[in-house]
């Protein structure tokens, strides 16, 4: 336990320190911002919920799934040939550190770099609602639920996805990224168009379905919209309703819980491909590399 916390305190440390995490964290700190000034925003065929915390916490909640599902891979898979590259690898495979506490230490610190990116959007949305003005009853459960229950579980299976990537020498280039961001829409789709809880990795599903429970039952024109969108507002703003948040029930959690131990097991089968640094197959690849072409 106490080779693992170090394994990812200092690999957290590392990151953080770094230009590319400073640049996601600049973009994900302009997302809030663009969020509060309305520039960004999340309607429902014209609809959107009064500014309380339920309605602050599901919309950034649901922002920061969307954009650092995506994003948020590129800036965390990186993480086993930064190992390699700069010989700590090499290093590691000369100590009692197993494969799987290796992998498993890695992906804590991909969830951690993105948990504090999530918590930063959780600020934001604590701010929105005491700046917006439309409720003066600050719920911090209502608020920061969405961000627990469904944005970390999101993007822990994002980054347990990003380190087996890693581990297969075919996905650890140009053609992983390309592959995840076709796998990343398809998954999305697939999960919003079924509408079925289990295949719902994002949560996104879950805030829309509870919201469109609570909007119809104010305005039963309502047709099923749901959609994020940086237009501008249009005149005399969008009409308003209240929600009162998701209701956690026992199948929710559970199917949460369900992409939670995937991830886990995600890792693991990640350690039937990674090598940990074996230095016949560092040897091997070197030498390809300086081979002469002819």
């Amino acid at each position: 336990m106490n080779v693992l916390y170090h394994l990812v305190r200092a690999d957290f440390l590392e990151r953080v320190r770094r230009y590319n995490f400073l640049l996601v964290l600049a973009l994900t700190g302009y997302l809030g911002f663009a969020i509060n000034r309305g520039d960004f925003y999340l309607e429902l065929d014209g609809y959107r919920g009064v500014l309380n915390s339920a309605w602050a916490g599901g919309m950034m909640a649901a922002s920061a799934t969307l954009v650092l599902s995506l994003f948020g891979f590129y800036l965390v898979k990186n993480t086993i040939e930064r190992d390699s590259t700069t010989g700590v690898g090499q290093i590691i495979a000369t100590t009692p550190t197993s494969r799987p506490l290796y992998l498993f230490g890695k992906w804590l610190s991909n969830s951690a770099v993105l948990l504090a990116l999530i918590g930063l959007l959780a600020l934001a949305a604590i701010v929105m609602q005491l700046l917006g003005g439309e409720s003066a009853s600050l719920n911090l459960w209502q608020l920061l639920a969405p961000f627990l229950l469904l944005a970390l579980p999101a993007l822990v299976v994002m980054a347990a996805l990003a380190l087996f990537f890693e581990t297969i020498s075919w996905l650890r280039g140009g053609l992983g990224n390309v592959i995840y961001f076709f796998v990343w829409m398809f998954a999305l789709i697939f999960a919003l168009d079924s509408k079925v809880l289990w295949f719902d990795w994002s949560g996104i599903l879950i805030v829309w379905q509870s919201m469109a429970a609570d909007l119809v039952k104010v305005y039963p024109a309502y047709s099923g919209g749901f959609n994020f969108t940086g237009q501008a507002l249009p005149v005399g703003g969008l009409q308003t309703f209240v929600w009162s948040g998701i209701q956690w029930t026992a199948d929710i959690l559970l199917s949460r819980l369900v992409w939670l131990a995937g991830a886990i097991g995600l890792v693991f089968a990640g350690g039937l491909f990674f090598r940990r640094f074996d230095p016949s197959c560092e040897k091997a690849k070197w030498a390809k590399k300086s081979a002469p072409t002819e």
